[in-house]
């Protein structure tokens, strides 16, 4: 069922009457069949409407302004857009492109339909009252509610270090949570970056969330444990060969010692062979695949060409043929930390440099359903000196997830624009969750309050917030979206006033 909600700047009861009687008729003659996958709620206070809509109330949203008292500064019509389209982010209640206002067609209505295409909606409706006006209507609504469905579904992962990867698993388990009979290990397109590509790669071999946090933390019969020492392998090897090569350099007089001194930190302070190692081992388990075209689903892995700059990604056509686990490890190898991974002669980091979570990639491979997982945000704090007063790494931590953070924010509205047909659902810590993932990504792993906690927010945020919203994207998508703990959300209450329309 797809849920419109239909806001009349004319609070009057018989404007409200006459919309639901003229909007239900037309509906009836023109898409009978259409109708009857359709429910729309009217509504006559703004306040109400907004609050609707966060609340995920609604795929699609027609504000009807026509027979509104004042001029365009008064109008409670463009207040209601105002509200909702003034920051841009993927978490907003409702896309500008299922967004649309119906004016009359005089000088009045025109002002409005001015002020409205600032705003870039998905149109203006200005025909004088009557039963083409009704049909125009119905159009877009049945329009906007068909784009989505039977495509495909797709999991992007973003970087974040070793406490991002926690985070991540978090909050993959809360959305399984809802997910009876289904795992996001099924879904059609997974692609990772960074801490988000070892989740990913495991992900692919259908190993479900909860079994690579128990992995990962415990050790299981289709996952070993990782230790510190998987983790953090001092790059003493590569140190040895600088120091004995920038020594003779100096002997022989080609180099000054000053010169060789900057040269003599290695380009990791991690080798990240034994990363590599036991990503080696868990592919090369029974039921296990490590070459991309043996998976039952697409997987992509995003990494940065160090000295080009430009972004790879393993698994899709044109790139270098490399086992999963060798994209894994370029991908998240996190300079300075960790030292790049060598393929066909080119050298490569992490991903999260160049992209942070190859959404674009997912659509561009026909998904229309894609969940994104982001632990890189910035902690905000009022504070002057907050970030300055825990140190180099700290600074530097918070200096890169500002950098990737505001890159995704601006390519957000762009990304929205170019695919309107497509439902994005973003996943990012809150406010508590920042804090207690803030400092260096290399922490000692395993924090398992930082699963838990992300896994509690997410189970609270989808329940009070998103939940109608994401029960009907993955509904349109064949799967099912239901709460175990309170059975399928009846939403009937919720509207003042609420139309079927039915045949």
């Amino acid at each position: 069922m797809d849920h419109v909600l239909y806001f009349l700047a004319d609070p009057s009861r018989a404007a409200l009457r006459a919309a639901e009687e003229a909007l239900e008729q037309t509906a009836r003659r023109v898409s009978p069949l259409r109708a009857r996958q359709v429910r729309i709620a009217f509504e006559t206070s703004a306040v109400r409407a907004l609050a609707k809509l966060r609340s995920g109330g609604a795929e699609a949203l027609v504000i009807d302004a026509r027979g509104e008292a004042g001029g365009a500064e008064e109008s409670t019509s463009l207040g209601l857009l105002r509200g909702l389209f003034g920051e841009h982010d993927l978490a907003r209640v409702i896309g500008r492109e299922h967004t649309w206002i119906v004016v009359d067609a005089d000088p009045s209505g025109a002002a409005l339909a001015f002020e409205a295409g600032k705003l870039h909606l998905g149109g203006v409706i200005a025909v004088p009252t009557g039963r083409d006006a009704w049909e125009a209507i119905w159009e877009r609504i049945a329009s906007a509610t068909s784009r989505g469905r039977g495509g495909r579904i797709a999991l992007c992962l973003a970087g974040g270090g070793t406490e991002g990867l926690l985070y991540e698993i978090g909050v993959l388990r809360a959305l399984e949570h809802f997910l009876p009979g289904f795992t996001l290990a099924d879904v059609d397109i997974i692609c990772g970056i960074s801490a988000g590509a070892i989740l990913g790669g495991l992900l692919a071999n259908g190993i479900d969330p909860d079994s690579i946090h128990e992995g990962l933390k415990d050790g299981s019969a289709r996952l070993d444990r990782i230790r510190r020492s998987d983790l953090f392998d001092p790059n003493f090897g590569e140190l040895g060969r600088r120091a004995a090569s920038l020594s003779w350099d100096v002997v022989r007089g080609k180099r000054s010692p000053l010169s060789a001194l900057f040269r003599l930190p290695p380009a990791g302070v991690f080798a990240g062979a034994r990363l590599r190692d036991w990503l080696e081992r868990q592919f090369a388990r029974p039921g296990m695949a490590d070459r991309f075209e043996d998976l039952p689903h697409r997987l992509f892995i995003g990494a940065t060409d160090q000295d080009s700059g430009e972004h790879v990604v393993f698994g899709s056509a044109g790139a270098p043929t490399v086992p999963i686990h060798v994209a894994i490890r370029a991908s998240t190898a996190l300079a300075p930390f960790y030292a790049p991974e060598k393929i066909g002669g080119r050298c490569y980091v992490d991903g999260g440099f160049t992209r942070t979570t190859n959404m674009r990639v997912a659509v561009q491979e026909g998904a229309t359903l894609v969940i994104l997982v982001d632990p890189m945000v910035p902690v905000a704090n009022g504070e002057s000196g907050h970030v300055a007063d825990r140190g180099a790494i700290f600074v530097a931590m918070q200096g890169l997830k500002s950098l990737i953070n505001g890159r995704f924010d601006k390519a957000v509205p762009t990304l929205r624009a170019m695919y309107p047909q497509v439902a994005f659902h973003l996943f990012q810590p809150g406010e508590t969750t920042r804090r207690v993932m803030a400092g260096s990504p290399m922490k000692y792993f395993y924090r398992e309050e930082i699963t838990e906690i992300a896994y509690t927010e997410t189970l609270r945020e989808i329940r009070a917030h998103r939940f109608d919203q994401i029960a009907r994207d993955f509904e349109r998508h064949g799967v099912t979206f239901v709460d175990p703990e309170r059975g399928a959300r009846d939403d009937s209450g919720a509207r003042e006033t609420e139309i079927r329309v039915v045949a």
